[in-house]
């Protein structure tokens, strides 16, 4: 599995592009990740094209592996290197590998609204513990993507 990751992750990197809806997807490095209950998963995600100038949509598809897998959260954190502005978005993934409340695999919503500008993302699996959600231990992902105003 490792080796099928580290091919995976050469493959799907890509370089900076635009989010609006014309424009072309951005693919994230895979994320791998140690889950809690002794699994693991590969976190494929690339760029969504929003309706909304400087909005960001991620899809996520989850490969997991192992046996009594036990929740996490999938975020994706973002930066706008030419504002300045971060945020993130996370959600819940069950102990089935699927992203619980977002349609399709597609993280979006509050917390993705970067701006125009240079935006560079990452891919986090973070504990579901309340009150504090703790970074697994994993190799993120990232992309660089140029969100047009």
């Amino acid at each position: 599995m490792a080796a099928a990751a580290a091919v995976t992750a050469l493959v799907g990197f890509s370089g900076p592009a635009a989010a609006l809806p014309t424009d072309q997807v951005v693919r994230f490095v895979p994320t791998l990740v140690r889950v809690p209950g002794g699994c693991s998963a590969i976190v494929n995600a690339e760029t969504v094209p929003q309706p909304q100038a400087g909005h960001l949509g991620v899809r996520v598809k989850i490969i997991q592996d192992g046996q009594n897998c036990q929740p996490y959260r999938i975020s994706v954190r973002w930066k706008n290197l030419d504002t300045g502005r971060e945020n993130s978005q996370s959600h819940r993934v069950d102990a089935n590998g699927v992203i619980e409340q977002a349609p399709d695999g597609v993280i979006t919503g509050f917390g993705m609204g970067p701006g125009p500008g240079r935006v560079e993302a990452k891919i986090v699996a973070t504990s579901d513990t309340y009150p504090q959600h703790y970074d697994l231990e994993q190799l993120s992902g990232q992309a660089w993507i140029t969100l047009n105003g």
